[in-house]
């Protein structure tokens, strides 16, 4: 029995996100503008281990997906290596429960399986901050956001933007705070209203040549919104383990 995977390089990101705030933090509004295309600006934060995307860009060249990245007019939200490193956590986990060998590397996940979920990540077109309408989670009939159809069919998202309060001097201004965007996972897409996963927008705007990238709050993401979507599809398409010679 293989050893559960462990990722030890995750506390090595949290000590150092002081340095990339804006990327991990719920810091609004990034407005960065980058002189390349989409997959370039994620190449561009995955020069080390300890980068926001140096699994992410990895996994995205294993699915196949890099040129998707490079070429089209995408909205791409983007799930930080620690979403990816928790789920596959998760699946090293049941596997363990049940018996099985846990595995090693994210190669050993089937390039399908992580171009489905990571499908569910982007939109077709260049939705910033301001293009998205508001969502409010206790008043849906009045601030609904908006539903958008992803690249994979299977699986909608909810997109709407959050305006949070703003307290002054003990008085409370409803929806004059902070803005920050909010993505929902809708399990059932014939009740698009109910059940939903959500998971906000650390840092939103970025803007390559292409498309626009919003970064995810990765604290409390698991990659595939849920790690047991992502665990049963990989158990049903099977695990290419690596064999040691």
């Amino acid at each position: 029995m293989k050893k559960i995977l462990l990722f030890l390089f995750v506390p090595v990101i949290l000590a150092g996100a002081c340095a990339r705030d804006d990327y991990f933090q719920d810091s609004g509004t990034h407005s960065e503008f980058f002189n390349g295309n989409m997959m370039e600006y994620l190449d561009s934060k995955a020069k080390l281990p300890i980068d926001p995307f140096d699994t992410l860009v990895q996994v995205i060249r294993h699915a196949g997906m890099e040129e998707v990245l490079q070429n089209e007019d995408i909205t791409f939200f983007a799930p930080p290596d620690p979403s990816i490193n928790k789920t596959i956590k998760e699946l090293n986990r049941q596997l363990y429960f049940l018996g099985q060998d846990t595995i090693t590397s994210f190669q050993e996940v089937k390039p399908e399986v992580w171009r489905y979920f990571l499908e569910q990540y982007m939109i077709r077109g260049d939705y910033g901050l301001i293009d998205i309408p508001q969502v409010d989670t206790l008043a849906l009939y009045a601030f609904p956001g908006q539903l958008y159809q992803t690249l994979n069919i299977e699986a909608p998202i909810n997109v709407g933007v959050m305006y949070h309060d703003l307290v002054n001097e003990g008085s409370v201004i409803k929806y004059m705070g902070p803005r920050q965007m909010m993505i929902s996972y809708i399990p059932d897409f014939a009740q698009p209203r109910t059940g939903w996963l959500n998971t906000m927008i650390a840092s939103s705007n970025i803007k390559p040549t292409n498309g626009r990238v919003h970064v995810i709050n990765y604290i409390r993401h698991y990659f595939a919104f849920q790690p047991e979507r992502f665990i049963s599809r990989v158990r049903e398409l099977g695990i290419d383990y690596i064999t040691e010679d």
